[in-house]
């Protein structure tokens, strides 16, 4: 192709790629970082409204895949969604947690998450969380997620194995098969 079409091309689709630069992701690509983390146990509500002690009742011995999402965002949560959903459904019976934590815990109430998840036909082993601004920001610090806009959040899985302390940072955009493997990879099993 000419230098100048693809110039071009690239041009007409800046606007396109400024609007959500913020979800970009080169495709085909899979990222997987090694990460440590010290983990908030931070006071959170469920989508039951329980309330629940964040690394106590959610992550202590548990191999957990965590996401971050909004329940008003319109672009790459409900694929982030459908993709824990996908998740959920190839894992069966195996002991893994899932976690979406909202990183917009002002309009994100217990409600809002239920009916999110409903929605995603979320199954028991999944569990979204919500509560106080200042203590979910503790959370996503410590977590490493943290921006200060729900807009600019980042589409992240966090993957680990509490017990061991392995985790590992991946795209919110990789495959449900993908996701899975990655899960066996930090358990241990090769399922």
């Amino acid at each position: 192709m000419p230098k100048t079409i693809g110039l071009a091309l690239l041009l007409a689709a800046l606007p396109a790629l400024a609007q959500h630069e913020h979800h970009a992701v080169a495709a085909g690509t899979l990222a997987v970082t090694a990460v440590n983390l010290n983990i908030a146990d931070a006071p959170v509500v469920d989508q039951t409204g329980a309330a629940r002690r964040f690394y106590s009742d959610l992550v202590k011995d548990r191999v957990v895949v965590m996401n971050f999402i909004f329940t008003s965002c319109t672009t790459i949560c409900p694929t982030m969604g459908a993709t824990f959903s996908r998740v959920q459904r190839l894992l069966g019976d195996r002991n893994v947690t899932l976690i979406s934590i909202s990183v917009d815990p002002a309009t994100d109430t217990p409600q809002r998450l239920d009916a999110w998840s409903r929605k995603l036909d979320a199954r028991p082993g999944w569990t979204l969380v919500t509560g106080d601004k200042p203590e979910i920001d503790r959370l996503l610090k410590s977590l490493g997620v943290f921006t200060p806009s729900r807009e600019t959040h980042t589409p992240t899985l966090l993957i680990g194995n509490a017990r061991s302390g392995r985790w590992q940072r991946a795209s919110g955009f990789t495959s449900p098969a993908t996701i899975v493997s990655l899960i066996d990879q930090v358990s241990g099993s090769q399922q």
